[in-house]
């Protein structure tokens, strides 16, 4: 099991129970019996963090945690504090791995396909959580450097790429801008709006909202450019590509994995608009080969195969060029 994991894993239960013993004198039984289930829901998640275990020892000591802190919402139905635990434990366990490869779990591995299921089960906990809480604090943003879950809820949401979950993730971005509170990766929220706008065909609102994110990100301006480009206005995506200078500090960015797009397949797009505005001809026509294969987000293949088509195109002439200088050589 990912040492990394277990220690998160034991901070957050601390963490957890410490506010616990507040309530412990109260004398009302089921509030007691609440609470016990509470305690009883950090014990058993501080055991699977505490040491090295087996896969079927991790699960079993995260599925105890899990029926104790149903156990404590099913007996106060107005607390969130339960469903806050329930989905934090599963999250952590079967989900996180898939957002922080460097908490992989025994029962949960990056290099397999996203557990659905699970992430599902987590949105719907955490969902419920908020409408339990909405004025929770962990419903907000917490510090000038920690993004709420909301925003952990929205890339969630993104990254199951229904159109019903995109648009989940849509409303939960506006609803972080909307408070007003984002002092840290400002950017990166807007960013991932933009681009959400995007996936959802909104394409003036991806834009617009491209151009209020757009700072020191290059990942950003090159979103803007394909959401430019896919609007047909071309010649302005050119001109965000070239404020930029080098591209390499973009693919340094996807090689470390700093950047996800959703399907997979989208990337293709944004690498063969680079290569094209730089001139790479042949790398271009690969990707753009690549993007149209992947079958990503259909309603931008016509666009794609626009510039696939005027590239092979220029490539032709350009040979035919070449083959008619070489045949009016005079030897």
């Amino acid at each position: 099991m990912n040492r990394a994991w277990l220690i998160a894993l034991a901070a957050w239960a601390g963490t957890a129970r410490a506010d616990i013993w507040k309530q412990a004198t109260d004398p009302d039984r089921q509030r007691a019996s609440y609470e016990q289930a509470l305690t009883e829901g950090d014990d058993y998640t501080g055991q699977a963090g505490a040491a090295q275990s087996s896969r079927d020892n991790a699960r079993q000591l995260i599925e105890r945690a899990a029926d104790a802190y149903r156990r404590a919402a099913a007996l106060e139905p107005n607390e969130g504090e339960p469903l806050f635990r329930l989905g934090m434990v599963l999250y952590t366990a079967y989900v996180a791995c898939y957002d922080h490869p460097r908490l992989a779990s025994a029962l949960c591995d990056p290099h397999q396909p996203m557990d659905r299921a699970r992430t599902e089960q987590v949105l719907a906990i955490w969902n419920e959580f908020e409408q339990r809480a909405p004025l929770d604090p962990r419903n907000s943003v917490v510090s000038e450097d920690v993004l709420s879950l909301l925003s952990t809820r929205a890339i969630l949401e993104t990254k199951l790429a229904t159109r019903d979950h995109i648009e989940q993730a849509a409303r939960l971005y506006e609803k972080i801008l909307a408070r007003g509170e984002v002092t840290y990766a400002t950017e990166q929220t807007l960013g991932n709006l933009a681009e959400t706008y995007m996936m959802l065909d909104r394409l003036d609102d991806a834009i617009a909202m491209y151009r209020r994110a757009v700072g020191q990100d290059i990942s950003t301006a090159y979103g803007l450019a394909v959401a430019l480009d896919r609007d047909e206005r071309g010649a302005e995506a050119l001109e965000v590509i070239y404020a930029q200078g080098s591209p390499a500090p973009y693919f340094k960015k996807l090689n470390d994995d700093e950047v996800f797009y959703v399907p997979d397949g989208e990337v293709y797009y944004y690498i063969a608009l680079v290569d094209e505005a730089w001139d790479d001809v042949d790398e271009s026509i690969e990707n753009w080969k690549a993007y149209l294969r992947s079958g990503a987000h259909p309603e931008f293949q016509p666009r794609a195969r626009q510039h696939l088509d005027a590239l092979l195109a220029k490539k032709t002439q350009h040979l035919q060029h070449r083959h008619r200088w070489i045949d009016e050589l005079p030897f």
